[in-house]
């Protein structure tokens, strides 16, 4: 063979790889989300099929895996703020939230955050506030004001939103948000859908009642969007013990496969 025609070969080859390069690294860009973990419960499971519970060792492996990889846990805040600015959140960023505000968030979580000093939101039911299970509002003071956990709502009594009318509707999003604006004394702009139920009647109500943001259980859509009444998150459940599904669940591309995984 010419080397006239081997160097022609290497030439396309070397373009080819550059296309290939290029195409990976712009496909990488676009599907990159920063990645809002979602917790439940933090205690041992009632049951083997419960997948809302993971153990307080599990969560603490989960807290010095993010600190001792450099991961920048970052508060809700600045994850929210990302996506408000369709800006490509550093690598290696990842918010915590944990649904609900039961009582072993107080007990077996706050201390792994102290401990790591990492951030982390909790979406309070208002209407369960002090009953058996759930925090009371001397810890969700305590917690608020240490300025690790950041309370925000998760509506007033946790119904299926889509289902109510529009006074009720109302009353779930403005009174939650009322209440514990006077509880913390600070704005709350983020509310959680209880189920992660939601329609565009709902996300119309929680604009009119002064929330900036709103969080589902389930990302929808490939890419990161600028929707911020719509926002999807990962749910960490008991497979996220093996530390390797752990670790692709933060890297910021589990979501983008996760919803191919549900159009197949």
């Amino acid at each position: 063979m010419k080397k006239t025609n081997i160097r022609r070969i290497l030439l396309i080859a070397a373009f080819g790889i550059f296309l290939a390069s290029a195409a990976l690294a712009f496909f990488l860009r676009t599907c990159y989300r920063v990645p809002i973990l979602m917790y439940h419960a933090i205690a041992s499971a009632s049951r083997p099929d419960d997948r809302l519970t993971i153990s307080p060792a599990a969560f603490e492996r989960q807290m010095a895996f993010l600190k001792k990889n450099g991961f920048s846990v970052v508060p809700l805040e600045k994850a929210v703020s990302y996506l408000a600015q369709d800006a490509r959140a550093p690598s290696r960023s990842v918010a915590i939230t944990i649904d609900d505000g039961l009582e072993n968030n107080y007990r077996n979580v706050y201390p792994i955050l102290k401990k790591y000093r990492l951030p982390a939101t909790i979406f309070v039911i208002v209407d369960r506030v002090g009953k058996e299970g759930y925090l009371t509002w001397d810890q969700i003071a305590e917690m608020s004001d240490s300025g690790i956990v950041d309370i925000e709502s998760h509506t007033i009594s946790h119904y299926w939103l889509t289902g109510l009318d529009d006074a009720a509707l109302k009353r779930e999003l403005a009174a939650s948000k009322t209440v514990l604006e006077s509880r913390l004394r600070r704005p709350v702009p983020f509310v959680c859908y209880p189920m992660g139920t939601y329609d565009e009647r709902v996300k119309s109500a929680v604009r009119a009642a002064g929330y900036r943001a709103a969080f589902a259980t389930k990302i929808k859509t490939f890419f990161a969007g600028t929707d911020l009444y719509a926002i999807g998150r990962i749910r960490v459940s008991h497979t996220s013990d093996n530390l390797f599904v752990f670790a692709f669940k933060v890297s910021g591309y589990y979501a983008f496969f996760r919803v191919l995984q549900d159009r197949i």
